[in-house]
């Protein structure tokens, strides 16, 4: 299957969070058909492929999962439009191409681990999962639109709250003897963002920026709202820890609660993901700059986000070597336009695979010095 074919493929099937089955199955008959060694899909549903042998070992994970929201797929301008034709399918599918030429292309002193996991836009299950198989792996690329030119080495951490506020019930005609459970959770998420929003003069990334992401008040007896839910999801730097956060939101939300005897307030912490910053210097970075230099005759820049990935949660565990790379322009991620450049998607092929054979080869040199 041409890596063009591949993509087209991949973004016909729709696969947000918790349908990836079918684009599991999809690319599990995919990698055997390419004659990728021990394919198997585990019982999250992330499914895996080999080419190589030995040492070293290098882990290309990308995730199969997008978010909600169909967009027909067309190619238009030399360019694919579809959902997760930036974040991130493109990626992947590179990753699968990349290695796929490898395998055909030379005997390969060294193991590729190909990795397509489930959950990343929602719960990350697809990567715990992959941490708990404890796989053998000396460097990681992870696949996330960066731009072709660009590495990606650090992101913000995420912490999400889910808090919850009941009122006493009462008719619409007593407003005000009673609260509005409506109106007391929004004055509470402002007491949050108040104290939780930190700006720096060094930018958003070093900032501190809580988001209410969602918000639904009613009424258990059709008068007054005594229900709120809402969700708020914090951003944070490097500079500082998901316990900061959660310790500084639990202290303002006691606070709401004690001022205001007749509100019940509920705090869920739903995720916590620390941030992360890779190191600059290392094979499996070095390896991604050359390869850019000689694919694309550019200077390749190391860029920092604000979003957040699965780099965050397998860096922090594992300890090895990891960068994140990829073709396209994350702005149009989750947007209705999402599309990539055929072009762009095909020289990012090129750039996986020469900075796979390039840190395999530093890789050797290294360990024979």
């Amino acid at each position: 299957m041409k890596p063009t074919d591949l993509l087209i493929r991949m973004l016909e099937i729709y696969s947000p969070s918790g349908r990836e089955r079918e684009i599991s199955t999809f690319l599990k008959d995919v990698l055997t058909d390419l004659g990728f060694s021990n394919v198997h899909v585990n019982e999250v549903g992330n499914v895996y492929g080999e080419v190589g042998t030995g040492s070293p070992s290098i882990l290309l994970c990308g995730h199969m999962d997008t978010v909600p929201g169909w967009i027909p797929v067309k190619i238009e301008d030399g360019k694919v439009y579809g959902r997760g034709s930036v974040d991130a399918k493109s990626a992947l599918a590179a990753m699968i191409s990349a290695a796929n030429l490898l395998k055909d292309s030379l005997e390969l002193d060294g193991r590729i681990i190909v990795a397509g996991v489930v959950g990343e836009e929602k719960d990350a299950k697809g990567i715990y999962r992959l941490l708990q198989e404890r796989m053998e792996v000396d460097y990681a690329i992870f696949g996330e639109p960066s731009g072709a030119g660009n590495i990606t080495f650090a992101y913000k951490g995420r912490v999400e709250f889910k808090i919850s506020l009941t009122t006493m019930s009462g008719h619409v005609g007593a407003y005000p003897m009673h609260y509005n459970a409506v109106e007391k959770a929004y004055e509470l998420w402002m007491d949050l963002k108040r104290a939780l929003n930190r700006s720096s003069p060094n930018g958003i990334f070093y900032s501190v920026t809580p988001c209410l992401t969602s918000m639904f008040g009613y009424s258990s007896t059709r008068s007054i709202p005594d229900k709120c839910l809402f969700t708020v999801d914090v951003r944070l730097p490097p500079t500082k820890r998901c316990s900061d956060i959660i310790s500084e939101t639990i202290r303002v939300t006691e606070k709401f609660r004690r001022s205001s005897e007749e509100v019940n307030v509920n705090l869920q912490v739903i995720d916590a993901v620390e941030p992360f910053v890779a190191d600059r210097e290392t094979i499996i970075m070095k390896a991604l700059k050359k390869a850019i230099k000689e694919i694309l005759h550019v200077t390749p820049k190391l860029i920092r986000k604000t979003g957040t990935g699965d780099m965050n949660i397998f860096g922090s565990e594992r300890k090895v070597p990891v960068a994140t790379y990829g073709p396209g322009n994350s702005r149009l991620s989750h947007t209705m336009n999402e599309h990539i450049s055929i072009e762009e998607y095909e020289k990012s092929i090129m750039v996986y695979r020469r900075a796979l054979e390039e840190a395999i080869s530093e890789h050797h040199r290294q360990k024979s010095r």
